[in-house]
């Protein structure tokens, strides 16, 4: 793709409101404490766009990326102001946080920007971090990220500093393994390691590995450090050459986290807890698996999300469907979710074998049950899978392969996705077995 760039600078100035005494405040230079983006070209890094030299810049390897700066504290951030060079047209959103990046507020949507400075409006409010959000068809390229303050507050929340509720620290984390507890998964991940790269030969990592694993594109923290980012891509590596889709996944696992879980499915009181949100999809067919229950053999359960048509992948409102016995059973569980909506997901499997998905999206309110389903055509024991199972494929693979399963499917010209590297991705903060 010829795609042109130009050069982006992007300001945030906070405009000065009353405080009580009706004296005005004098707008300061927030200070912050370090930036990461979902995209990253060549050495183009995401901390260029807060080093204050415009000499250095970020800039994406793909549409619809986005960047996270944190601010080193809590700050009451106004109006913005965003500096574009060029001709080029961006169209983005900028999303603030008071929580580091456990949730989002949308302060500028669906705006496009075309040189000169685009000034927002944005009530004044509590931030300790900022989401710039490409289109799907924007490719950012940030020289330098300012924001001016009308000074700190203690509206926020840091949970880079607490624990979680498992026991868990996330404030001096290194690896996906000091967030979430491990113990007990392996991973696949949508790359493969063989020399020579082997498609169909996906790469797993499993315990005692995993305890100091990471990987800076598909598998890695959050910036906050409170969350783990898993990234599936349509052309990835697969787990054998009778699937079409790749995945950015755990798998249960038993004993010392080498042998593979396996209990009974109809003799088994089991469950799993999930905290998490879904931050992208692929465009043309954006359909990504969030949970399972698995034999071996059969999809007993799956917790699927569906874009609308013409998705952007970013800011979409799906849907999420429980899905169960190989899709003979559907429950829906939300019909407006929004990407980037953090959820929690509940699957309680009892010892008759009956399973019930409860689920809830923290930012609508949303709650619903599945009630029970009773698992049928079991094959084999169970295990649950957690992460990100992207439903599209791209004919030909990052590896430069053909996806021969992909082809075969004979899906509609805009159902197939022509780049190897449109992705899904799940930020999961905490996964806990019972």
């Amino acid at each position: 793709m010829n795609t042109k760039f130009s050069k982006l600078s992007f300001t945030i100035a906070v405009s000065a409101t009353m405080i009580a005494s009706a004296s005005v405040a004098s707008p300061t230079v927030v200070s912050f404490s370090d930036a990461t983006a979902t995209s990253v070209r060549d050495s183009f890094v995401a901390d260029n766009a807060i080093d204050k030299n415009q000499n250095t810049h970020w800039e994406a390897d793909a549409r619809g990326a986005s960047i996270i700066a944190r601010f080193s504290s809590c700050q009451r951030v106004d109006d913005l102001v965003l500096n574009w060079y060029g001709t080029n047209k961006y169209t983005y959103s900028v999303q603030l946080s008071k929580d580091d990046g456990a949730t989002w507020t949308t302060a500028v949507s669906d705006t496009s920007g075309k040189g000169n400075k685009n000034k927002q409006n944005v009530t004044d409010q509590a931030a300790n971090a900022i989401k710039i959000v490409g289109d799907i068809d924007s490719r950012l390229r940030i020289d330098e990220l300012k924001i001016n303050s009308l000074g700190s507050t203690n509206g926020c929340t840091s949970s880079s500093t607490s624990n979680s509720s498992d026991g868990q620290s996330s404030g001096n984390a290194q690896y996906p393994a000091d967030v979430l507890d491990l113990s007990k998964w392996k991973i696949t991940l949508p790359i493969s390691l063989n020399s020579p790269p082997n498609s169909n030969k996906a790469t797993e990592i499993k315990q005692p590995q995993l305890k100091t694993y990471t990987n800076s594109e598909y598998f890695r923290l959050n910036a906050a450090k409170n969350g783990v980012l898993l990234k599936a891509i349509a052309g990835g590596a697969r787990t054998s050459k009778n699937t079409a889709y790749a995945r950015s996944e755990l798998r249960e696992m038993q004993g010392d986290g080498t042998e593979s879980a396996a209990w009974s499915c109809t003799n088994t009181d089991h469950g799993m807890y999930l905290e998490q949100t879904l931050l992208h999809t692929s465009t043309n067919k954006p359909e990504a698996t969030i949970a399972q229950i698995h034999d071996s053999k059969n999809d007993l359960m799956m917790v699927k999300y569906f874009g609308p048509s013409f998705a952007n992948g970013s800011t979409d409102i799906g849907k999420l469907e429980a899905r169960f016995n190989n899709d003979t059973t559907k429950k829906l569980l939300d019909s407006t979710y929004k990407i980037g909506d953090p959820m929690t997901i509940d699957i309680a499997v009892t010892s008759s074998g009956n399973v019930n998905v409860t689920y809830k999206n923290l930012r609508s309110g949303v709650t619903s049950s599945t009630d029970t389903v009773k698992l049928t055509g079991i094959i084999g024991s169970c295990y649950f899978k957690a992460g990100v199972y992207i439903q599209a494929c791209s004919k030909t693979d990052i590896y430069g392969n053909t996806n021969t399963v992909c082809v075969n499917k004979d899906l509609s010209a805009n159902k197939y996705e022509t780049d190897p590297y449109a992705y899904a991705e799940i930020e999961l903060r905490k996964i806990n077995l019972r």
